[in-house]
């Protein structure tokens, strides 16, 4: 026993690391011999030699690394106030003095699939992990000019301003595993590290599994409908006194989704919630994908020491594919046109299967913009030029080309501080020789944030031209530029034992367009010639009574105008109720609670899988349901974990009442056990 104990003694770090890894796998592995679940142990095999190897990795940076940070005892002392973080968007804006450490909270731990992160403020197909999305209330476009126009899965993709650069004294990893029930299964790795005081590189892994909710199969394989795969890999370099600075990311998203259509006949609610006697609209498993890459480079460097004075660039590339293929369109065919029949132009002069649906559209974008920003009397200035060339191919070759297509923007910024240490920002951006603008202005201050937005763009490829065996459409440019224009205000009343966040939000919108479906089943690009106005009323207010917090957000949505084109529910309600304390020491932090959600009934968008757009529909009213979920969270030094059921009030109510849908004929998730857990190393 005691030479057992000297032998151990005599491991080094790495070996210690190898071995515990190994016992703590090989039991998890040892643990689901029983199970069916043949992916999940080879997944857990996976895991186990990619971890090895970031350990080999990690093991070898510490024995390179001159940024060794230690303590009187010669330990490292590397945790989370050593692992620093910033974006893009603080340093263009200057703002990358300070740092930001990275999360160790329980905030949102619990909350892995996208709807429910965001506070059910998006609409997906039935809350499952990875499937098309769009926001429940209208939002603004970020950019002018001419878009792609399939957006259904924008939330999925992670933002250029949303990419963290980090700077870290040793190598930080976090290993993250959810088994969220029936099917649903988030499994990703984290790693970066500094290959010099001021160099850093890292990248995130993360793959997504799906099983269908209903019409299930015997075949636990058929019941796959979705393994999406998305990776993210940046550097940073910066020079001694940061004039010069250099920033690139590459971000990938593989979204292949078998569509399903819904549940055939699912306006019985008796059919819709039968889970396992339902059928699906779509048979033999048509399939949508969605592929998108994107390459970013910023750089900057600064003419004095002060950095006064500096010049920047940033070359974007992006690239999405978008195809959908159903071999048994005849079959099928009542559910993508109803009683209309197909309009495929010129079919006698370009061959095409008339049996199925096979669409395949790339379209690409190249962005680079270059400018000066400088500060004079204590106004920062920004002033930039910004070219956007744009091409779409397709497999319907010359029919669907676009090339050589080309937007100039002339843009420019400015930065103050006002009196009452409050900030104030105003970005301008036009488009030369077209009538696309953006116009924004932002206020800040401790107690009172608000924003005005102007902006005119021009319709997506998408809504002006299309082709595809279900619906084709050339308006030949014929459409209109939206205009839209947004006061958002939002009021901070901090108190001793709670604080109020009541907000306001008022939009104009002018030549909306929108999908629409007409009698006949046509689904197609329509535009309002009209005005649309829209207000809501916000209220976020939070409280605590000893260990025990309450969280609360309100939303009153009104359409005052008389054109019923956007659709929203007018209350939309979410809450978080939780018990959180610090136990044994504070060494273990512990969060027991409930989320709840519910919204009025209104005529939600449906959502077509050939064309991957939502539309407007009047026969499916998706009814008011309270929706709440039992959590679980725990943080351990490094180690965070949750458990947690999902919609366990299913059933509660009476039917038809005793489920609840989120898109028509897409019921939502039943109920559900998950669990996850994150691990983070600092060394």
């Amino acid at each position: 026993m005691v030479k057992d104990k000297k032998n151990l003694s005599k491991l080094t770090d790495f070996q210690k690391k190898n071995k515990i890894l190994s016992e703590f796998l090989g039991q998890n592995l040892v643990s689901l011999q029983g199970l069916k679940y043949q992916k999940v142990r080879k997944l857990l095999t996976n895991c186990k030699i990619l971890f090895a190897f970031l350990l080999v990795l990690q093991n070898f940076s510490n024995s390179t690394s001159s940024a060794q940070v230690l303590n009187d005892s010669t330990q490292n002392v590397y945790g989370f106030s050593t692992t620093f973080r910033i974006t893009e968007y603080q340093i263009f804006r200057k703002q990358d003095s300070v740092l930001q450490k990275i999360d160790s909270s329980l905030t949102n731990f619990h909350t892995f699939d996208l709807v429910r992160k965001n506070r059910f403020l998006y609409q997906d197909l039935g809350h499952n992990l990875g499937t098309p999305v769009k926001p429940i209330f209208y939002q603004l476009p970020l950019q002018a000019g001419v878009q792609w126009g399939i957006r259904s899965y924008e939330a999925h993709k992670i933002h250029p301003d949303s990419v963290y650069y980090y700077d870290t004294k040793s190598p930080y990893s976090d290993f993250f595993f959810v088994q969220g029930g029936r099917g649903q299964q988030i499994a990703g790795v984290e790693f970066t590290r500094n290959i010099t005081e001021r160099s850093n590189f890292g990248f995130v892994f993360q793959r997504t599994n799906t099983f269908r909710q209903y019409a299930a199969s015997p075949n636990r394989t058929e019941n796959a409908i979705l393994e999406q795969y998305k990776a993210l890999a940046w550097v940073r370099f910066f020079s001694k006194n940061k004039r010069y600075q250099f920033l690139a990311h590459y971000h990938h998203l593989n979204s292949p989704l078998k569509e399903l259509g819904g549940v055939k006949n699912g306006d019985n609610p008796e059919i819709l919630y039968n889970y396992q006697q339902t059928e699906a609209q779509l048979t033999s498993d048509p399939r949508s994908w969605q592929i998108y890459d994107r390459v970013r480079i910023y750089q900057e460097y600064s003419l004095d020491s002060t950095r006064h004075l500096s010049i920047f660039q940033s070359t974007q590339f992006e690239k999405q594919r978008d195809s959908y293929f159903d071999g048994a369109f005849e079959t099928n065919k009542t559910f993508y046109l109803g009683t209309a029949e197909p309009t495929f132009p010129v079919i006698d002069e370009f061959p095409i299967n008339l049996k199925e649906i096979n669409d395949n559209y790339q379209f690409r974008l190249l962005t680079n913009q270059a400018g000066i920003r400088t500060t004079w009397r204590g106004l920062g200035l920004w002033g930039y030029l910004k070219r956007r060339d744009l091409g779409v191919k397709s497999n319907f070759k010359d029919l669907y080309r676009l090339r050589n297509l080309s937007e100039n923007y002339l843009g420019g910024m400015l930065q103050t501080t006002l009196p009452f240490k409050a900030n104030l920002e105003v970005q301008a951006e036009y488009l030369l020789g077209k009538q696309d603008y953006l116009l924004q202005g932002k206020l800040s201050h401790r107690f009172l944030r608000a924003s005005l937005k102007s902006i005119s763009f021009s319709p997506a490829l998408v809504e002006n031209r299309y082709f595809s065996r279900v619906r084709s459409w050339d308006y030949q440019n014929n459409l209109k530029n939206t205009f839209a224009q947004e006061l958002w205000a939002e009021l901070h009343l901090p108190f001793q034992a709670f604080s109020l966040k009541p907000s306001l939000r008022y939009q104009v919108i002018t030549n909306h367009i929108y999908f629409n479906r007409d009698t006949t089943g046509y689904i197609f690009p329509d535009q309002l010639p009209n005005t649309l106005q829209i207000s809501q009323l916000g209220l976020q207010c939070n409280f605590r009574v000893k260990d025990f917090y309450f969280e609360n957000q309100i939303f009153y949505t009104r359409n005052l105008s008389v054109f019923d084109v956007i659709r929203f529910p007018e209350w939309h309600l979410w809450g978080s109720w939780y018990y959180e304390k610090g136990l044994f020491r504070k060494a273990l932090l512990l969060r027991v609670g409930v989320d709840w959600h519910w919204r009025s009934a209104y005529f939600a968008d449906a959502y077509m899988p050939a064309l991957k757009q939502f539309y407007l529909q009047n026969d499916f009213l998706v009814r008011a349901y309270p929706i709440s979920d039992f959590f679980v969270s725990l943080r351990i030094r490094k180690v965070r974990a949750f458990l947690k059921m999902t919609h366990w009030n299913e059933g509660i109510l009476p039917p038809p009442d005793n489920g609840y849908v989120v898109t028509p004929f897409y019921a939502g998730f039943r109920r559900t056990f998950g669990l996850g857990i994150s691990w983070r190393l600092f060394d």
